[in-house]
């Protein structure tokens, strides 16, 4: 009855209770009372990309679970862990010292989806013949310290047992979870039939110097890797860095990276953001090989990147190159911004100083010599039908307009060939041929590779700051920078030298699909060949200069600009030959006069428009166009790139606005 009588009296306290609890719960802060926060949760960081804990490797461990590895044994000294079948397992939350070696075996972490795990790696020597020798099977987050002046090895052997590849386990260090590696040790990873570090996950790598070797991609990682403050030697029979899951990115805050790869030297499905650090990439030359390559945008914003060696320099839908000093040595194109689009630029696209019809890329072996493509329409089933095979003959069908086709280089004055029903002074991009310009069947080409690529957003290239060289010896049909929709400079040093053979194009812009190319701002010397040359756009707002040469220039030819009063404003010692150049500083006004000087060979030019074509092209293909006014000037090439300006035709013409000053040397202005 007593109890009763109290019930009442005992539910409103019980409420007021909760309700109280409920307050200091959500406004404890107000309160004075200090929230608990696990600082190495997913969703808690004082950093965008790195928590404190895998900053800072510093914990107690005076207290810590003590593994001693023996040969083919293992002994522990606290809880937590146990040994097992030649190995060890971790099965809960805490500290392990690891030290000595074992000659067959792994140590795997298997504990709850909470538990945090630091390993603390003190002079560690482990070789699994059949398996990963560090296995991370569940956690919340392991930490892999490498302790001061220490060395540590992981060796996998060449074939992992049924069981292992089974789980999918293909690493010499395998997480299933989160995995940070951080401390001032170092660490040797070699040996496997598959990766090196393989993370289901999130990787993290702040510290440490660390060298691996693997049959395929050093690292492999499917949500996003991020690193700071390490030294990595990275030797790769695949890709040196690959994140492969749809967004999966890739952030670099420092460090120091060599980097060796049979293919891609460091690739993500989503963004690379790179704000320092130094890497030397070298990575294969065959088609596909890449130092950078980015499904999404590759951010550079600081940072010393020398890519040695490559088929293209650094590939993404997006490119924004803020700072740093960057260097590619490529066979291919130096930057390549592309959303994936492909196709024959289709007809006898006229772009640049002179069209070159139907322009394919060529393939090259490891020296850099082309093996097949350049010039020539492929041998597949890709051929439309009644099409050639050789560059430069028409095809042979009932589609052929009356009249004989003019012959390579002659232009008839004043007007285009007919081709189909061509309009007057006009030519189409790669997919705008007009009504009757064609089969059927290329027509349907052409419409399905537009449908193909309308949603796709435009890609585009910005460069706003530091140091850009761009080389190219060997390459043919290359660019130095290439994208499939704008090209925005603003800023920078940009240095580019191609050779002046094959129509290697220093710029190559999609202008005929809609693609701007300008520049705002910067300093630029853009060499290359005069065949398919690309001037900046008209609204451009800083003045340039597309210089072409009647006679190539041999390399390390000196090219300087200067001013009325004779100060030189821009020079460059051109590593390879050349026939164009395209040249602008902020120092160029509208209305003023320069001097381009080229070895001996000396003209001076007034700036009478933003973008002032000049020079005396040697003739190709139909003539070939310089640019300077419209745009529209389709190339023909694989994705159509033409110039930013032009229908002017030109067979050797000089702009009206350049005064050719005598020279006596045996090189003609």
């Amino acid at each position: 009855m007593s109890t009763h009588k109290y019930i009442d009296r005992i539910c409103v306290a019980v409420i007021v209770f909760a309700l109280v609890v409920t307050s200091l719960f959500m406004n404890g802060e107000v309160f004075g009372i200090e929230k608990i926060i696990d600082e190495d949760s997913e969703t808690h960081s004082d950093q965008q990309y790195f928590t404190a804990g895998d900053l800072s490797p510093e914990y107690d461990i005076s207290d810590a679970n003590v593994i001693t590895l023996s040969g083919g044994s293992a002994t522990v000294s606290g809880n937590g862990a146990y040994a097992y079948d030649g190995g060890v397992i971790i099965s809960s939350t805490g500290v392990y010292v690891i030290s000595g070696t074992l000659d067959d075996g792994s140590i795997t972490v298997d504990a709850d989806d909470a538990a945090k795990v630091w390993l603390y790696f003190n002079d560690v020597n482990i070789t699994c013949q059949d398996n990963a020798a560090l296995i991370i099977e569940n956690a919340d987050k392991v930490f892999l310290t490498l302790a001061e002046g220490q060395e540590s090895v992981l060796v996998s052997g060449s074939e992992y047992e049924t069981s292992a590849t089974e789980a999918g386990i293909d690493g010499v260090i395998y997480a299933r979870d989160d995995l940070t590696i951080n401390g001032a040790g170092s660490l040797s990873i070699s040996g496997g039939p598959a990766h090196g570090i393989v993370a289901n996950d999130d990787l993290v790598i702040t510290g440490g110097t660390i060298a691996v070797t693997s049959a395929l991609d050093t690292i492999h990682v499917n949500d996003s890797l991020r690193m700071t403050g390490a030294a990595m030697t990275l030797d790769a029979g695949d890709d040196a860095i690959q994140v492969d899951n749809e967004g999966g990115y890739i952030y670099i805050e420092s460090g120091e990276f060599n980097i060796t790869a049979e293919d891609e030297g460091i690739a993500a499905e989503g963004d690379i953001t790179i704000d320092g650090g130094e890497f030397n990439i070298a990575v294969g030359t065959g088609q596909g090989s890449h130092g950078l390559k980015s499904g999404g945008t590759v951010n550079v914003n600081d940072g010393t990147i020398d890519i040695t060696s490559c088929y293209e320099g650094v590939q993404a839908s997006y490119i924004d190159i803020t700072g740093g000093d960057i260097t590619i040595n490529s066979i291919d194109d130096g930057l390549n911004a592309s959303n994936g689009a492909s196709g024959f630029g289709m007809g006898f696209g006229m772009g640049g100083a002179g069209g070159q019809g139907m322009r394919q890329r060529g393939s090259y072996d490891a020296s850099g010599t082309e093996t097949a493509g350049s010039g020539e329409m492929p041998e597949s089933d890709e051929m439309p039908e009644g099409e050639t095979t050789d560059f430069g003959e028409m095809p042979e069908s009932d589609e052929m307009p009356e009249g004989e086709p003019p012959e390579f280089g002659e232009m008839p004055e004043g007007e285009m060939p007919k081709f189909g029903e061509m309009p007057e002074g006009e030519m189409p991009g790669s997919r705008e041929m007009k009504d009757g310009s064609g089969s059927e069947d290329t027509q349907n080409n052409s419409d399905t590779q537009a449908e193909d690529t309308s949603n796709a957003e435009t890609p585009w290239i910005h460069i706003s700051g530091g140091t850009l060289t761009i080389l190219n010896e060997s390459g043919r049909d290359a660019d130095g920078i290439d994208s499939n929709g704008d090209i925005i400079i603003s800023g920078g040093t940009i240095r580019v030298s191609l050779n002046g053979n094959s129509g290697n194009n220093a710029i190559d812009c999609a202008t005929e699909n809609g693609g701007v190319c300008e520049i705002n701002g910067g300093n630029i010397i853009a060499c290359g060949s005069s065949q398919m040359a690309e001037s900046f756009g008209s609204t451009s707002t800083q003045c340039s200069i597309l210089y072409n040469l009647q006679t190539g220039a041999d390399a390390g030819t000196a090219l300087t600009l200067r001013d009325s009063n004779g100060n030189i404003l821009m020079s460059y010692e051109v590593p390879y030959g050349f026939t164009s150049v395209n040249i602008s500083c902020p120092e160029m006004k509208l209305g003023e006069t320069y001097t381009i000087s080229v070895g001996e060979t000396e003209e001076n030019v007034t700036l009478e428009e933003m973008t002032t074509t000049c020079g005396t092209a040697g003739s190709s293909m139909f003539g070939g166009m310089n640019q300077g006014g419209m745009q529209n000037g389709g190339s023909g090439r694989t994705g159509g790139h033409g110039g930013p300006g032009g229908k002017r035709f030109s067979q050797g013409t000089v702009s009206q606005d350049v005064t050719i000053k005598e020279d006596t040397s045996e090189s003609e202005s």
